[in-house]
């Protein structure tokens, strides 16, 4: 379970449209996506938690392409947790900045 690309997430973390699966992690694996609020253009952490405790996700994906924000690592460890997932977090966008 990823952030929805159009929200500004990543084409690997299981991109698919109503008709056809896109990415290979799509093809491969039953993927759900979280999105952001339309006014606020934030993550909505509690919807992102109700909708991971219905999907049962097995891994959870905290990381984005194109989402110009920090995430609350530590809410994402507590939906993890609540849904029985693993927690990614996939840093690879902005791993040059925490490295500096």
């Amino acid at each position: 379970m990823g952030l929805a690309l159009a929200h500004g997430g990543h084409l690997t973390h299981g991109h698919k449209s109503d008709a056809k699966k896109i990415s290979a992690s799509a093809i491969y694996f039953e993927s759900a996506h979280y999105t952001v609020d339309p006014d606020t253009l934030r993550i909505d952490y509690d919807k992102l938690e109700k909708e991971a405790i219905e999907f049962k996700p097995k891994i959870l994906i905290c990381g984005a392409s194109a989402y110009p924000r920090d995430f609350d690592y530590k809410r994402f460890r507590e939906i993890a947790n609540a849904c029985g997932a693993l927690l990614m977090a996939d840093i690879a966008h902005y791993s040059g900045l925490i490295a500096s």
